[in-house]
């Protein structure tokens, strides 16, 4: 038989060793949760977005572009809340990055679209009207010099996590991560029409909301 003080101590092992398990099933759970809310996974900056910047930073870099990141400017009442924009000697490339999860749908002319997750259903201003309006505070901007009012500005939406689905028309305007750079090697992207980056730079850091 086992002394009282050896019944204590195996008794005292197994509370400790049941405490242990009660905190790592709590803080499992925990983490679970945040992972899994909606809310959550759209606000953070995942690996996705991480993954589609710096693919972006290494395509301005190996074609003697500027990429200006966080892109976040404000032109009278107008702003644009870009995750990044890129300065080519054609004009000018926003991009907002999507972190979204789950299933996305959507039809044109809608206000909103529909995403649905394992957590429910909610709606989610359009993409590619956010980008619209990025794009007219971006033109604001140049505006102010007039050399630059004409120079091209185009703003993406690209969803960056790999699960997501997206039931959305071929009309409208929207890409995957893996799509963003192809498409920027498209000759349209490519094409000098002679643009001063540097200037144009300048102005949009002088644009630049704190």
């Amino acid at each position: 038989m086992p002394s009282l003080n050896a019944l204590l101590n195996i008794i005292g092992l197994i509370a400790i060793i049941a405490i242990a398990i009660l905190i790592f099933y709590f803080a499992a759970r925990s983490q679970n949760t945040d992972a899994s809310t909606p809310g959550a996974k759209r606000q953070r900056t995942d690996a996705g977005v991480d993954a589609t910047l710096r693919a972006l930073s290494r395509y301005a870099a190996s074609h003697g572009f500027k990429l200006l990141r966080p892109a976040h400017f404000c032109a009278g009442q107008r702003e644009a809340e870009l995750d990044a924009v890129l300065v080519t000697f054609n004009g000018l490339v926003g991009v907002r990055c999507l972190g979204y999860n789950g299933e996305i749908f959507a039809n044109p002319g809608e206000a909103e679209w529909l995403w649905v997750t394992g957590e429910g259903r909610e709606r989610i201003p359009d993409p590619v009207a956010q980008c619209a309006a990025d794009a007219r505070a971006l033109r604001d901007v140049l505006m102010q010099d007039t050399k630059l009012r004409s120079v091209p500005v185009e703003c993406l939406p690209v969803f960056t996590d790999k699960s997501v689905q997206l039931s959305v028309p071929k009309s409208l305007s929207v890409l995957r991560r893996t799509q963003l750079i192809p498409l920027l090697e498209q000759q349209k992207y490519l094409e000098d029409r002679g643009l001063d980056v540097e200037r144009v730079c300048a102005l949009l850091e002088a644009a630049r909301k704190n």
